[in-house]
Formats: C-alpha cells, sequence, structure tokens
C-alpha cells in the first residue's frame, strides 16, 4: 500500500470523515482533560480537518485553519458565526502573531517530515502565557505496525506519516519558545472496545489493549 500525501488523502476522506474512529475519540479526551477553561479566550485549531472540534466551546473567538479545503467544506460549522473557517499550511498560518490565548494541533504533526516549523507558528501565534496543545499519533503503536487508514469507495488508503518521537517534540517546541508542563498519552481499552464491537472485530481489540495509540503534550508559550 502506497502512502498518500496528507492533501490528497483527505481530499478523498472528507466525504466520510465526520465518522469518529477509536483513535479520534481517545485524543478527543485526552485534549479536552489538557485544555484550560475557553470562555472568554481566543481559540485555534491549526488542522482543523471540519471544524467539528470547535463546536460546542465557549471560546469568546474560534478559528479553524486547514490545508484540505474539502474537509472545511464537508464539515456543519461553516455557518456559526462564531467560528471562522481558513484554508492555510500549519507550517506557515495565515493568522497575525499572538493572536490566540489557546492553540490546539491535533493529529496533524504527524503527517509532516519535521515538526520544527510547526511549532513555530504555534508559539508564533500564541500569546505570551497562553497554552499550546499537539496531539500526534503514538510512536509506540507506529514500531506496533498500525498506520493511519481510511476507507474511500471501498479502497482502504494509508496516509503519510512521519515518526516524531517524544524528544522531538521537545527539542523542537523548546526551540520557539514553548515550555512543556503537561504530557498524557491514551491506550486502546474498554472507552473504544464499542468501535472494535461495531466493526466486528473483537479479536482485533484483544490484541491491541494497552497499547498507547495518542501522544498529546501541553505548552506554555514563554513570555
Amino acid at each position: 500500500m502506497t502512502a498518500l500525501a496528507a492533501r490528497e488523502a483527505y481530499r478523498l476522506w472528507a466525504p466520510t470523515y465526520v465518522s469518529e474512529t477509536a483513535i479520534t475519540a481517545l485524543e478527543c479526551g485526552l485534549v479536552e482533560a489538557m485544555t484550560p477553561p475557553l470562555r472568554g479566550r481566543r481559540l485555534l485549531d491549526a488542522g482543523c480537518g471540519t471544524g467539528r472540534r470547535l463546536r460546542g466551546t465557549d471560546a469568546a473567538s474560534m478559528v479553524g485553519v486547514d490545508l484540505s479545503p474539502e474537509m472545511l467544506d464537508a464539515g456543519d460549522v461553516a455557518n456559526d458565526p462564531a467560528i471562522s473557517l481558513l484554508v492555510g499550511d500549519v507550517r506557515a498560518l495565515p493568522l497575525p502573531g499572538a493572536a490566540f490565548d489557546i492553540t490546539w494541533c491535533r493529529l496533524v504533526i504527524g503527517h509532516l517530515p519535521d515538526c520544527v516549523p510547526v511549532y513555530a507558528e504555534l508559539a508564533r501565534v500564541t500569546v505570551p502565557g497562553g497554552m499550546a496543545i499537539v496531539s500526534d499519533f503514538h510512536p509506540r503503536a507506529h514500531d506496533a505496525g498500525h498506520r493511519r487508514t481510511f476507507r474511500s469507495d471501498g479502497v482502504v488508503h494509508e496516509v503519510e506519516h512521519h515518526v516524531h518521537a517524544l524528544t522531538d517534540h521537545r527539542a523542537a517546541a523548546a526551540m520557539a519558545g514553548l515550555h512543556l508542563v503537561e504530557i498524557r498519552e491514551a491506550a486502546i481499552g474498554p472507552a473504544v472496545r464499542p468501535f472494535y464491537d461495531r466493526a466486528d472485530r473483537l479479536a482485533l481489540y484483544d490484541e491491541h489493549v494497552g497499547l498507547p495509540v495518542v501522544l498529546a503534550l501541553a505548552f506554555l508559550r514563554e513570555g
């Protein structure tokens, strides 16, 4: 199976991306637990996909940026006056500096070969004293043979993925002026067993249980 570049992969995936997966469900739990209260704050989701994660927050303003216009069009948040969606690259965000109190970059950074430019941009657009939260496909899941895949028109496609070790994240963030304050990981367990059950793949669940599949990091932007 040849991995598709992220731009092409998400163009194909967009029509069915609304479906939650075990990975995205676990990732949401981590980020919700790590994000400080959003009321009155400015929130950016860099690499927002359909923008669905912005819905339901009580942030004062919400902006989503994604490389794929098809993903942005596939969401149901475009008509929400509180949410602004922009096409853009997380390595060159079309946004002014120090514009956000909380910045998310969720399950995006692994699609890129170098995480340094991403962290530089997250730091640039986050206010001093603000927080950046980054999640990634866990290196241990990749080492165990797991890949980021999706199905389109009956065909399974793999999405380009680059493994970034925790040391890579730490070094890139530190260069950008981001101070690591929290690390969490999520493993396959009872919370996502229903995903395996619905797919009639409980034997795989027994094989995967306990394997960390999502890594999440929280950083403070230094002043």
